[in-house]
């Protein structure tokens, strides 16, 4: 087992400080991914000292996973601690986000980005029936902008609510919704037209949380 300490220690001072500081970032956000400019820095920084990243979180209770071929690192905490319970709109945007990322990463390479219109997240949220009206603006900002905060989505263009506003979906979505294939979020969503209750998948670590509706 690696000693923490020595591995430490053998960091430039510099190295320590981007250490905490990355460490840190990680805890409060829970996903980096190279995809994201502002994060591909960090995102390296782990991946060359990650099995100290490892170890120091183990001794904490948490555990930091990765995908490769993703670019994604993501924290978790192995006692079901610092979780955020979404409402069920913001559930439900998030899911149409995963649905729409499956869909169109069918049709591009892994180097570019995903992106999505809002209007074809309302197009696709009328289409579900679950309420007779559209995403409402308050929920929309919201909604993106705590998104946002996790590193799995980011606009394009200033005003949220503009149908013709361009989100690009990271893959930091695929670890966010941990379902296998689109069936499997069909049934999610169909959950809440029947029920409107919330889901385990749609839970993200965090260190706050929502009431629900």
């Amino acid at each position: 087992m690696m000693n923490v300490v020595e591995e430490y220690n053998k960091l430039t001072q510099k190295e320590r400080e981007e250490f905490t500081r990355i460490l840190n970032k990680l805890l409060s956000i829970t996903f980096l991914t190279r995809k994201k400019e502002d994060n591909r820095r960090d995102y390296y920084f782990i991946e060359r000292n990650e099995a100290l990243f490892r170890e120091y979180l183990k001794l904490a209770g948490w555990e930091i996973s990765s995908d490769k071929s993703l670019g994604v690192y993501r924290v978790e905490n192995r006692f079901g601690y610092n979780r955020l319970q979404l409402k069920m709109d913001e559930s439900i945007i998030l899911l149409i986000l995963r649905l729409c990322y499956e869909e169109k990463r069918k049709e591009i390479n892994l180097t570019q980005n995903i992106s999505v219109r809002i209007r074809e997240l309302q197009e696709k949220y009328a289409a579900l029936k679950i309420k007779d009206r559209p995403i409402d603006k308050k929920t929309l900002r919201e909604t993106i902008s705590m998104l946002k905060r996790f590193n799995i989505v980011d606009n394009l263009d200033s005003d949220v609510t503009d149908p013709e506003t361009r989100l690009i979906i990271y893959p930091t979505i695929v670890f966010a919704v941990k379902v296998e294939d689109i069936r499997n979020i069909y049934d999610l969503l169909d959950n809440y037209k029947k029920t409107g209750h919330e889901v385990e998948e749609e839970e993200v670590d965090d260190d706050e949380r929502t009431d629900e509706d």
